[in-house]
């Protein structure tokens, strides 16, 4: 994959003289050069250097180009053609900023996201989530060909567990590389494990900012658990991507090395019922005088805006999924900026379609075995659950029709996506669409209603799920309001308790720790 040629004479500064000189070379054609699942690099001629190693690029007036090289100093490229040149330093600014990703998104949110990994409690609930855990441990020491004697990068090491499973397979040396003040965690505790001091390197910062010269060449195996809600939220998998394009060797490991997206249509009349009718505040004419209900149509847009992740009742699906598959060993950063699923379901009864339900497996083909992490309906819960994402006007659709549309997930500078979502009935022109979901802000639906689905094997007191995002730890405080503005007839509507120890079904410990029996899955894929 290659851009367009420029021609361009390279200069060097002369710092005697102040001023830029040319090296005496004739013109070379410049450009961006890309091979599969490689690095972009800048090739001038015959010589090319990896964007990776370039700390700065700037422009001095309409036809000169400086380079800030971390090997080689400045250098400068002057071209005539100033159009090109111009196009040039675009495209070179937008491959960059692939490598440099935490620069483009709001710094509040990068702050945040940092925070929450850097906490004990939350590393926790990620390791308590048996499914996931128990998937990985299999994963690798189940695959001690591609492990033994080699060098592995474990990229968002977190509390180190994937380093630490990586040497017990065998591994010669594990780069940890962890950007939060987890990092400490994870050298205090290969300094508690004799058979890992020697074994595990620490690296607390971004893979962005790390060169291949640091880690002594390019590794043998990535280790990695970069999965969000519906596989790609907080965009981690880009960080991902870009360690893959610059240490990982040609014909090197991935674990996992590819993800697939499931969606299938549900319909569920309670929980659309439950969003419509969250605004029951805002219908107030009389509220200390002041009439609200000019607020109720936008409150209602708000909770419409939301996902919905909790565990789904398979009952609820009325299609077969259908997937999108990801393969991480050579998909690209800018793929990601943009996705698009089309879809055509057949409906399998009568029923009103309220909307997309979405999950996604993870897959690990190791050379001695293929083990699957899926996250489907109809397997063991995880921490992840499943999400659902709901259309304000539902569709009547009967038992043999086909529903056709599109979700397309647009990424934003929140380590996100916002999601959007048309769908009509086949040979007719009723539609309806969700036009703006935001994928960052969900309702954690297991925590604020009461009416939520338990998988078999959870149960009301035995619920093996880790903790929410602490974006969502005021639903717990603001859960209350719904239920109790807008109780279904019979039903008893409950506030939550203060204290570590509650949760909308009673099932935590103070540090969230799974009170019924451990579920293992890490092997089957969905249905």
């Amino acid at each position: 994959m290659e851009g367009c040629d420029v021609f361009m004479v390279p200069y060097r500064f002369d710092a005697k003289e102040l001023r830029w000189t040319p090296t005496g070379e004739a013109a070379a054609a410049v450009k961006m050069s890309r091979e599969a699942a490689k690095s972009w690099r800048i090739v001038v001629g015959d010589q090319g250097v990896p964007l990776s190693e370039i700390r700065s690029a700037s422009t001095l007036g309409p036809n000169f180009l400086v380079l800030d090289l971390i090997k080689h100093g400045q250098i400068g490229l002057r071209c005539d053609d100033e159009s090109g040149l111009k196009q040039f330093a675009t495209e070179l600014s937008k491959r960059r900023a692939d490598y440099e990703r935490f620069e483009q998104y709001e710094q509040s949110s990068v702050q945040s996201y940092f925070q929450y990994y850097a906490k004990l409690s939350n590393q926790q609930n990620m390791l308590q989530d048996s499914v996931r855990t128990s998937t990985y441990h299999r994963a690798i020491v189940e695959n001690p060909d591609d492990f033994q004697g080699k060098v592995v990068m474990d990229l968002g090491a977190g509390s180190g567990i994937l380093s630490f499973f990586s040497v017990q397979a065998g591994a010669e040396k594990v780069h940890a590389v962890e950007a939060s003040s987890m990092a400490e965690v994870v050298r205090l505790l290969s300094n508690a494990n004799p058979f890992l001091t020697k074994k595990v390197e620490v690296i607390s910062r971004p893979v962005e900012t790390i060169t291949t010269s640091e880690l002594d060449g390019q590794v043998d195996v990535l280790v990695s658990e970069p999965i969000g809600t519906f596989l790609f939220n907080e965009r981690m998998i880009e960080s991902y991507l870009c360690a893959r394009d610059r240490f990982l060797k040609p014909g090197g490991k991935m674990f996992p090395n590819v993800g697939t997206i499931c969606i299938a249509p549900f319909s569920d009349s309670l929980l659309h019922w439950e969003q419509q009718n969250k605004n029951g505040f805002w219908k107030n004419t009389n509220f200390y005088g002041i009439d609200l209900a000019a607020a109720v149509q936008r409150c209602t847009r708000e909770h419409f805006r939301q996902p919905v992740v909790d565990y789904i009742n398979p009952d609820c699906l009325v299609s077969k999924c259908i997937e999108k598959r990801f393969d991480f060993k050579t998909i690209t950063i800018e793929s990601l900026h943009s996705i698009e699923i089309p879809f055509d379901f057949e409906i399998s009864q009568p029923c009103l379609v309220h909307g997309i339900a979405g999950w996604f497996d993870a897959f690990f083909e190791g050379t001695n075995q293929t083990v699957v992490l899926s996250t489907a309906p109809t397997c063991p819960g995880t921490h992840w659950y499943q999400i659902r994402f709901l259309l304000e006007t539902p569709l009547a659709v009967n038992a043999g029709q086909h529903v056709e549309g599109t979700l397309k997930m647009e990424a934003n500078n929140l380590q996100s996506y916002y999601i959007s979502i048309y769908m009509r009935i086949q040979g007719t022109n009723i539609s309806s669409s969700a036009p703006c979901i935001d994928l960052k802000d969900p309702e954690y639906r297991f925590y604020t209603s009461a009416n939520s689905y338990c998988p078999p094997g959870t149960g009301q007191n035995a619920a093996p799920q880790a903790a929410p995002p602490a974006q969502s730890q005021l639903q717990y405080q603001q859960a209350h309001f719904a239920q109790t503005q807008n109780v279904l007839p019979g039903q008893a509507a409950f506030t939550p308790q203060p204290g570590p120890a509650w949760d909308a079904h009673g099932a935590h410990g103070a540090q969230g720790a799974p009170m019924g029996q451990p579920m293992t899955n890490g092997f089957a894929p969905h249905a």
